[in-house]
């Protein structure tokens, strides 16, 4: 029985978020982002190693959990439960934590309910890599704050960063953490647990002889993005966005600050929790929505603390979880309808499959239409902001025009591009023009879509 009320919250929870994401389970893409990973995961199964035949940034941990779940459902449908799982699992920690820090279960649910709806907003329908990133930290802070050993708050802390190197802010608070705790040789066995991971994935390319290339995408890269500067007015964006999405959470975060000083350590760690994740996700510069998710548990680790604080009895908690739930409700509401719709790409590939197409260049559209259609991509750079953007190819450390240059001259048989293309503020003209160039020489248009334009090689 005890194994069974242990295992409840996370029931609940998977019900919760398989039942708010049923609409979506079924879409072949709701994130540039996760078709590459998924892109990535297959040739890894088919017996290439990540980066060797396509490019990316990430460490290996998202193509591990991606081809994990490849190798168990098929299709895209793969990474829609794998997500789901995911947010489940988070919600049931996020409940653990704040039923530890606040000795109340209830307000264990408050957290965990409110991490399944306000996961459906900000990116979160898609199968990004910040969401399981999260898992990995919030596991970690459950080991420490429940006593669980120390090897299993390191190698939670290990698999996350190598998911996402981002989480390396709140890993250090937590160290403090443990430190404050249980001193400095638990400490000690956490960092070396934590080194696991990401030896073992060093060993793996040391193995195969890829070490170079390894350490080139997986950390220079990093580096290299990290050097990319702010774009006017996106932070201000982005602060406005959050607002509207999850404002009520931010605004119970800051009052539970204000009670601090009578608070310990422990109590206060999910204050030092929140400002790791939001340093976490400053630190690319961009501000994409999804990077707000690393926020997320928590934000509601201290929603439940704020609401647990409240007196009990009368109208006053009701009323507080009420005005937690109605913004993140309406934001996911508003994303799971943006989330609607026809399915672009599965249409697309569905054409061109009719056609038996040979060869296939996806300029500047989804890049899961590679994986529909199983045509192979003609270059290492799948994501097409890789060469089409303004910022990315010297991330990749790509010689854009000359890549586009070389991929048309193989003469692919049809080509996708957006229709009508982005603005000069988003994609790099010169490669465009060499595109448009191609295009009135070679090829005809043979079908477009609102979005999407088909050429084929004439």
């Amino acid at each position: 029985m005890a194994g069974v009320k242990r295992a409840l919250p996370f029931l609940i929870f998977l019900g919760l978020a398989l039942a708010t994401r049923l609409p979506i389970m079924h879409r072949s893409v709701l994130d540039w982002d996760e078709s590459l990973y998924f892109i990535m995961a297959q040739q890894w199964r088919a017996g290439h190693l990540p980066y060797t035949m396509v490019w990316d940034n990430k460490p290996i941990g998202i193509y591990v959990i991606f081809a994990a779940f490849q190798a168990l459902i098929p299709g895209v449908a793969a990474i829609r439960v794998a997500t789901a799982l995911c947010v489940a699992l988070l919600a049931a920690t996020a409940f653990r934590i704040t039923s530890i820090l606040t000795r109340e279960r209830a307000a264990g649910w408050v957290a965990g309910g409110l991490l399944v709806i306000c996961s459906l907003s900000n990116d979160g329908l898609s199968a990004n890599t910040e969401l399981f990133m999260a898992a990995c930290t919030a596991l970690a802070v459950l080991a420490v704050v429940a006593d669980a050993p120390a090897w299993a708050a390191g190698l939670a802390l290990g698999c996350g960063f190598m998911i996402k190197y981002v989480m390396a802010p709140e890993a250090l608070l937590l160290l403090l953490l443990l430190y404050h705790r249980r001193g400095p040789r638990d400490v000690a066995i956490a960092l070396a647990a934590a080194a696991v991971p990401v030896l073992a994935a060093a060993g793996l390319y040391a193995a195969s002889g890829h070490l170079p290339l390894w350490w080139d995408c997986s950390v220079l890269s990093n580096f290299r993005r990290a050097g990319v500067k702010i774009r006017p007015g996106v932070l201000g964006a982005a602060l406005s966005t959050q607002a509207w999405r999850w404002g009520p959470l931010y605004l119970t975060a800051f009052i539970v600050a204000f009670g601090a000083r009578r608070r310990g350590f422990t109590s206060n760690f999910s204050l030092l929790w929140l400002l790791g994740a939001l340093l976490g996700a400053a630190s690319a510069k961009s501000f994409y929505d999804h990077y707000f998710l690393q926020a997320l548990p928590a934000l509601c680790v201290l929603a439940g603390i704020g609401w647990a604080r409240l007196p009990t009895g009368g109208a006053v908690r009701d009323v507080a979880m009420l005005a937690l739930v109605t913004l993140p409700l309406h934001a996911g509401w508003q994303a799971l309808r943006e989330a609607s719709g026809p399915d672009l790409p599965v249409e697309i590939a569905a054409t061109l499959t009719a056609a038996h197409a040979q060869s296939l260049y996806v300029f500047d559209s989804q890049p899961i239409i590679y994986a529909l259609t199983g045509l192979p991509a003609p270059t290492r750079f799948v994501l097409p902001s890789e060469l089409t953007g303004l910022t990315l190819p010297q991330v990749a450390g790509v010689q854009p025009v000359a890549e586009v240059r070389r991929i048309l001259a193989t003469q692919p048989q049809y080509i996708v591009r957006r229709a009508p293309p982005p603005g000069p503020d988003v994609g790099s003209p010169p490669v465009y023009a060499v595109l448009d160039e191609a295009l009135a020489a070679h090829y005809t248009l043979v079908q477009d879509w609102p979005g999407a334009a088909l050429y084929k090689h004439e």
